[in-house]
């Protein structure tokens, strides 16, 4: 069940973080990209081919969770799984080729479509196979494989990419595209086969009416216009949710940019491999007890202290100016990042009702791809500011992480203190206990 977060999280973060970067180089080398008269530097145009696709990625996740919640046969969230799966393995390869910035968008997008086509009924799974008093070490376990997968092929992509030139050794490239598009095929077709129930279900072929869609598409409108009232606690979560993924976005997207500017490597590559494997590694060895301790202690106080780590560790990279206070910073940086990637998807489960698990779910993408969207369009500031005086728009980035750890962490203790439905008058309670 969470070997596909593996395969998913090993695509966008190696792609992402250490591929895009070069394809922005590479980009910028061919034309210059301007928006309304303002020509982008590298910052921003890797913000904003990042955020390239998250507006209909949103769409698509709500849509295909909703469709696979009115989908009554067992195994209803698999097709959407596959078809999901090979669809951004293609696009992934595609990635590959693209030479201009108008082809990187494009492709970007079609990732995005892909990827969030899975990932809104996969985020269902742990709601439909794992009991309610165990969510938190699901999520924890979840979290684990998904920090792996970003861990392991990020940092061997980053090995491959350093020895990467687009002219002389372009194949580093397509040897990096082959290892995340492998694992995300077999990671993929295991979650597929694995949770394929032994009859009453064509895994391959979804099976949608036009009733149904017509149906799922007039829910997710009501959703994305908002005529569906959700709690005021609920809110709240999706707050403090964006918060947190735009902190732990804007540490991840501008990670190689920031060693080669502020740090100085001269190939930031090396530098960035060292990075991930300290904070996944912290990251990983937090997940688990982070989830065990959820469901035993609660969850308000553990909010408490990932906010205060990843404040604190973001303000210090403001003195940073080589690599070893990097990398123990990056330890910091990984207990955070633990600690919010499994209490924030324990109390999401928590919130929402079994029989529409999926849908709403997908008010927490919209609240993901808002926190994603707000790190990279930062990006556009880091340039300017950068030419106002040197290294001010990674200054100014860093303080507003620090800012945003601490206002998500005061939110989401608030949730977790005081629990209530996600949907205003939704057909099942809330899952914690009073106790918590």
């Amino acid at each position: 069940m969470s070997l596909y977060a593996f395969g998913l999280s090993g695509v966008w973060t190696g792609i992402g973080s250490a591929i895009l970067p070069f394809k922005v180089i590479e980009v910028l080398e061919v034309s210059n990209v301007e928006i309304l008269g303002y020509q982008l530097d590298k910052n921003g145009v890797l913000g904003l081919l990042s955020l390239a696709g998250l507006s209909i990625a949103a769409f698509i996740q709500l849509l295909a969770g909703n469709l696979s919640d009115r989908e009554p046969r067992p195994g209803r969230r698999l097709p959407y799984i596959f078809i999901g799966g090979m669809g951004l393995a293609v696009a992934t390869v595609l990635f590959g080729y693209a030479g201009t910035f108008t082809s990187l968008f494009l492709i970007v997008v079609g990732m995005q479509f892909f990827g969030n086509f899975g990932q809104g009924p996969a985020n269902a799974l742990i709601i439909d196979h794992v009991h309610p008093s165990r969510r938190g070490e699901a999520a924890g376990v979840l979290n684990l494989w998904r920090l792996l997968g970003a861990g392991i092929i990020t940092v061997i992509v980053f090995q491959f990419m350093s020895r990467y030139d687009h002219v002389e050794s372009p194949e580093w490239m397509w040897y990096s595209i082959i290892l995340a598009v492998t694992v995300l095929v077999i990671s993929a077709l295991w979650t597929v086969l694995s949770l394929r129930p032994k009859r009453g279900t064509r895994v391959f072929l979804p099976r949608v009416t036009n009733g149904a869609a017509t149906a799922a598409i007039r829910s997710v409108t009501e959703m994305t216009t908002q005529r569906v009232q959700i709690t005021r606690n609920y809110l709240f979560f999706l707050i403090a949710l964006a918060f947190a993924i735009a902190a732990m976005s804007s540490m991840q997207i501008y990670a190689l940019f920031f060693l080669q500017d502020v740090v100085g490597l001269e190939n930031p590559a090396n530098g960035a491999d060292q990075l991930v494997v300290i904070i996944a590694g912290s990251a990983g060895i937090t997940v688990l007890p982070a989830g065990l301790m959820a469901d035993r202690f609660g969850r308000d106080k553990l909010f408490f202290i990932a906010g205060t780590l990843g404040a604190i560790s973001s303000a210090l990279l403001l003195f940073a100016d080589s690599l070893g206070p990097v990398l123990l910073i990056g330890v910091l940086i990984g207990l955070a990042v633990g600690l919010l990637l499994t209490l924030t998807w324990v109390v999401a489960n928590d919130l929402v009702s079994k029989q529409s698990a999926a849908k709403e779910l997908g008010y927490t993408s919209i609240a993901t791809l808002t926190g994603a969207a707000l790190a990279r369009f930062s990006g556009v500031g880091i340039d300017i500011l950068n030419e106002v005086s040197e290294n001010l728009g990674y200054q100014a980035i860093l303080v507003s992480v620090s800012a945003a750890f601490i206002i998500s962490s005061l939110l989401l203790s608030r949730v977790a203190s005081n629990p209530s439905k996600a949907i205003s008058g939704s057909d099942s309670p809330a899952s914690l206990s009073a106790a918590n």
